[in-house]
C-alpha cells in the first residue's frame, strides 16, 4: 500500500523503479491484439458513442499496434506525454466529443453507476490536461471545454451519488475472494467482510489536526478519489486504539544518525506494532454532483493489504537496516476495479491482482511516458513494465510503523524541528471525504472545471 507523504512528492518523482526484464510479458489487459478492433465496456456494441469516446480517451498504441488502456483504473497519461494535447489523437477526442454533445448522448444510458463511472473516466483525462499544460494552447481548451460539458451532462444528484452500490460489500459478500489471511497460504489474496464495518476490529485512522491521512495517493489521483486507512492489530480494537494511542504520545518520533548528516530518520525506540498486523488502503471514487460539488461515493477503486507477518528489528534508511528483510517480512495484496466485472455485477466489480501481474506504472514513476519513448527509439515499451505487487515495496520497506507514511511530515520542516503527523482514530467515516473534498476545492483543476462548468 503506497501510503507516501506528500512532501516526498518531489523525491518519488525522481525514482524509478526497474522491473526484472526475466519476468514474461503480462496479458494485455484490454489491449491485445485480437481485443483491438473495438471496446465494448458501457455498450455491447463497440461503436456506441460512449464505447468510442472513451476509447479515443484511453487508448495508447504500441510501436506494433497494441493498444493498451482498455478498463485500467486511470489513464495511461504521465507527466511528459504529448498525446491528446494536440495533433491527431486530439482531433479525434474532440470529434467524438463534440458528437456526443451534438447528439445529446448522455440520454442514451440512464444507469446511474455506468454514467458515474463515464463522468470518472473524463474528469481524470480533464485534471491531467490541466497538469499537464498551464499554458494551454487553443486546440487544448477547446478539448478542455468539451470535456468539461460532458462532465456536467453526466452528473448525478447527490441523492443519486449516495446511492451508488456499495461495491467493497458486494466483493466481500461474493464468495469470489477468501475472507481471511491464511499463513499457510499467504499468496492467496482475501478480502475481510469487516474492513469497513463500524467499530469492528480494523480501525480507520486520520491524522490529528485534519488533512488526508493518504496525501501522496491524494496528490496523484488529482483529489478525485478518498483514501481510507484501516489498521488491525492481531488482539482486536481495543488493543489497536491502544497501540495507536502510545505512538501518538510518543515524545521523540525522529532522531538524527550522529554518524552521517542525512535527514532525520524513524526513532527506533517507537513502539512497534507486533506481528501479525494488518494495514489497509481503500480508494473510493468521488464525483462531481449536478451542483458541480464534489460528491462521495460507496463504489471502491482499488484495495491494498500489508500483511506484517514479522517485524525486522532494524529500520532500512536509519542505521543500516536491510531493506529486503522488511520486504521479504511482509505479504501484499491488491484488488483493482474492472468495469466490465462492475457493469456485470461480478464481485463488486474488483478483481484481484494477479501475482506476476506487471504495469506501465503511473503512479511513483518518472513521469515520462513509454508509449512516446518507444516510437522516439529511446526506449523499449516491454522493459517499462514493473511487477504491480511489488509497488508498494518502493516506499514501504521499512519494518511495521515506519513503513506506515501517513504520519511522516513534510522533510524540509524535520530538518527545522521535531514537526509531527500523528495518527488518531477517524472521527467517522465522512472526515476523509471531507479532508479530501476540501484539498480538491484549492486545486486549479477544480477552479477550472467549476469555470468552465457555469
Amino acid at each position: 500500500m503506497k501510503l507516501l507523504p506528500a512532501a516526498l512528492l518531489a523525491v518519488v518523482a525522481l525514482a524509478f523503479v526497474y522491473g526484472d526484464p526475466r519476468v514474461a510479458r503480462p496479458r494485455a489487459r484490454g489491449g491485445g491484439a485480437a481485443e483491438s478492433s473495438g471496446w465494448a465496456i458501457y455498450d455491447r456494441d463497440p461503436a456506441h458513442v460512449w464505447n468510442r469516446l472513451y476509447r479515443a480517451l484511453y487508448s495508447r498504441a504500441a510501436r506494433d499496434g497494441r493498444e493498451y488502456g482498455q478498463d485500467e483504473v486511470d489513464p495511461l497519461l504521465w507527466g511528459s506525454t504529448g498525446h491528446l494535447l494536440g495533433g491527431a489523437s486530439n482531433a479525434e477526442a474532440a470529434r467524438t466529443l463534440d458528437e456526443f454533445l451534438d447528439a445529446r448522448a448522455e440520454r442514451l444510458v440512464a444507469d446511474p453507476l455506468r454514467r458515474a463511472m463515464l463522468q470518472r473516466d473524463l474528469w481524470a483525462v480533464f485534471d491531467w490536461t490541466v497538469y499537464r499544460a498551464e499554458r494551454p494552447t487553443p486546440e487544448l481548451r477547446a478539448l478542455q471545454s468539451k470535456l468539461a460539458r460532458v462532465i456536467r451532462r453526466l452528473a448525478l444528484t447527490r441523492e443519486q451519488a449516495a446511492a451508488l452500490p456499495d461495491t467493497y460489500e458486494a466483493a466481500a459478500a461474493s464468495g469470489e475472494f477468501a475472507a481471511d489471511y491464511d499463513p499457510a497460504r499467504p499468496e492467496v489474496p482475501f478480502l475481510p467482510p469487516d474492513l469497513l464495518k463500524p467499530g469492528g476490529p480494523w480501525v480507520e485512522v486520520g491524522v490529528r489536526g485534519g488533512g488526508p491521512a493518504a496525501p501522496a495517493h491524494v496528490v496523484g489521483t488529482g483529489g478525485r478519489s478518498v483514501f481510507r486507512v484501516f489498521v488491525r492489530l492481531p488482539q482486536g480494537r481495543r488493543a489497536t486504539l491502544e497501540y495507536l494511542g502510545r505512538v501518538a504520545g510518543f515524545r521523540r518520533l525522529w532522531v538524527r544518525d550522529p554518524r552521517s548528516q542525512s535527514d532525520p530518520q524513524p526513532n527506533p525506540r517507537l513502539p512497534q506494532f507486533p506481528a501479525g498486523t494488518r494495514l489497509a488502503l481503500v480508494r473510493q471514487m468521488l464525483l462531481a454532483d449536478e451542483r458541480g460539488e464534489p460528491a462521495a461515493t460507496a463504489v471502491t477503486e482499488s484495495v491494498q493489504i500489508r500483511v506484517h507477518r514479522a517485524i525486522p528489528a532494524r529500520i532500512p534508511g536509519a542505521f543500516n537496516g536491510d531493506e529486503d528483510e522488511a520486504r521479504d517480512a511482509t505479504s501484499v495484496h491488491e484488488f483493482r476495479l474492472s468495469r466490465a466485472r462492475l457493469f456485470a455485477g461480478e464481485a463488486g466489480g474488483l478483481r484481484a491482482v494477479a501475482r506476476d501481474e506487471r504495469e506501465l506504472p503511473v503512479f511513483q514513476s518518472h513521469g515520462f511516458d513509454p508509449f512516446e519513448a518507444e516510437a522516439a527509439g529511446r526506449a523499449s515499451l516491454e522493459g517499462s513494465f514493473r511487477p504491480v505487487l511489488a509497488s508498494c515495496s518502493q516506499c514501504h520497506f521499512r519494518p511495521g510503523i515506519h513503513s506506515v507514511l501517513s504520519r511522516a511530515p513534510d522533510v524540509v520542516e524535520l530538518r527545522r524541528r521535531d514537526v509531527r503527523r500523528d495518527l488518531a482514530p477517524a472521527d467517522s467515516a465522512a472526515a476523509e471525504f471531507d479532508s479530501t473534498r476540501e484539498w480538491k476545492r484549492r486545486q486549479a483543476s477544480w477552479r477550472l472545471l467549476r469555470e468552465l462548468w457555469d
